[in-house]
This record gives C-alpha cells, structure tokens and sequence, in this order.
C-alpha cells in the first residue's frame, strides 16, 4: 500500500509539474527562442472556424513540441521497466496523463482540431474559463490579454464571462 501511496503522489505531482512545464516553456520558449516552430499555431487560428474546418487537421511545425514533451516520458518509462524502478513510471504516466490532457482541451475543445461533438459541448464553468483564457491568448485585446500561458491554470479574470 506504501508503494502505491509513495508511486500515486509521484504521478500526481509529475501531472501538476507539467502545467508549470507547459505555462513556462509556451511563455520563454515557444514565444520566445522557437517561435518559429509556434507561430503558425497562431496564424491558423485566425483563419475562421469555417475554413478550418474545411481544411481538415494539418499538421502545424508547433505540433513538434510534442516530442519535446513525449521523450521524456517515454525514457523514463522504458528505464523505470528496464531497472524496475517504479517510481519513474509513476512520473512518466503523469507526465503522459497530462499530454492527453492537454490534447483534449487544446487540440480537440478549442481549437477542435478534431471533430469530437461530446467534448465540444455543454462545457463547465470551469471548462468555459479555460476556453475564454486560451481565447484570451489568441486574440487579445490588449497586452494583460496575452498572459494566458498555461492550460489549466490561468488568471481569475476568465472565470467572469
């Protein structure tokens, strides 16, 4: 039972870590050094819903930050099995669990980058701020509009509609 108590904190913290992860390298890196491999995120999404739509998924050269996210995961999983060391395992499905969840909500809920009608509706009010946050981000208003860095967490103001 310690075992399982000892390798489920590390899941969870690994899965807490990473939206600090995902807030601090969006923020320093992907607005910052490899801007160029983020920019055209933000160029599809002005085109209108419709012809985003139309177009279908296309790859964006942002979709490759998610190898910067997925190796990681990936050798600690193989080396926590290869030297039976459980708790990078534990780190590795957290880190894992949270780049799916980070699909559901970016990929798929905003930017519905595919078509996935029961995650695309009916949303909570916690759901509807992370949306009007990403939103913020994409298309501010003015300068505090583009401090939504994270996913997950992100500031207060977009719990007001």
């Amino acid at each position: 039972m310690t075992v399982f108590l000892y390798n489920g904190t590390a899941l969870l913290s690994a899965y807490l870590f990473m939206e600090f992860v995902a807030w601090f390298s969006h923020k320093y890196i992907m607005h910052g050094f490899l801007w160029k491999w983020h920019k055209d995120h933000h160029i599809n999404d002005m085109k209108p819903a419709q012809v985003r739509h139309e177009e279908g998924f296309v790859w964006e050269k942002n979709d490759l930050f998610f190898l910067i996210y997925a190796v990681p995961a990936m050798i600690l999983m193989i080396t926590g099995f290869a030297v039976q060391e459980f708790i990078l395992v534990s780190v590795a499905i957290g880190i894992t669990l949270y780049g799916m969840t980070y699909f559901i909500v970016h990929e798929i809920i905003y930017h519905q980058r595919l078509t996935i009608s029961f995650l695309q509706k009916n949303h909570s009010n916690y759901m509807g701020a992370v949306i009007r946050a990403h939103r913020a981000h994409h298309h501010p208003k003015n300068k505090k509009d583009f401090d939504s860095y994270g996913l997950l967490i992100f500031p207060f103001k977009h719990f007001k509609s």
